[in-house]
């Protein structure tokens, strides 16, 4: 068996449409979304809604797909809604793998999830899901992952298109700060590896 970690964003929808043929035992497969848009359930800006058109309607219910909680007029509290997703996953003790697979988009700034530089997500260094307040993107309430959970996957993988992320890709690769560039601080326990297209490679040496 196997756990998924799945990105929204442009690059990362459409690496899961890639994903709707592929040769995947999706009976075995377990998917979680790395982030989630702290709005009411079939919101435009929900990321699992654009993972539905993308993968999980072509797949049916051979996976097994936790989703984060929708906002409600009864339930609009963004750090419950984040504390009650964790306690219904089945998360290893200790340091053990949370997730066999994790794949990450990137912002220009090198945020990943929604994890974005020198804000209270990024420095979050115990907590493996926190609710975000204030988001520099709209919309402003999220709930995501963070580092400490990112960093408890077999293998990250970071994809990257523009030469608008040139800049973050090189940040990420180059040992920055993750607090000033989040995607840094993107690494998995066996391998990390970034999958970009020619503008994104283009600042690397």
């Amino acid at each position: 068996r196997a756990t998924l970690s799945l990105t929204g964003g442009s690059v990362g929808v459409k690496t899961a449409a890639a994903l709707a043929d592929a040769a995947v035992e999706w009976e075995k497969v377990t998917i979680v979304l790395g982030d989630e848009r702290f709005v009411p359930a079939g919101h435009a800006e929900r990321n699992d809604g654009q993972l539905d058109e993308a993968l999980f309607d072509s797949l049916g219910d051979r996976p097994t797909v936790h989703r984060w909680p929708a906002r409600t007029e009864a339930d609009d509290d963004v750090d419950a809604a984040a504390a009650r997703f964790l306690d219904s996953l089945d998360v290893p003790a200790g340091d053990d793998p949370i997730f066999d697979v994790t794949v990450l988009g990137m912002g220009p700034e090198g945020h990943i999830d929604s994890i974005f530089p020198h804000t209270p997500a990024v420095a979050e260094t115990e907590r493996l899901v926190v609710g975000v307040h204030d988001c520099p993107k709209p919309p402003p309430e999220r709930m995501t992952f963070t580092l400490p959970a990112v960093r408890r996957s077999r293998h990250v993988l970071v994809v990257a298109a523009g030469e608008g992320k040139a800049e973050a890709v090189a940040r990420g690769l180059g040992g920055a700060s993750p607090s000033d560039w989040p995607v840094a601080g993107a690494v998995g326990i066996e391998t990390t590896t970034y999958h970009l297209d020619g503008g994104a490679a283009s600042a690397l040496g």
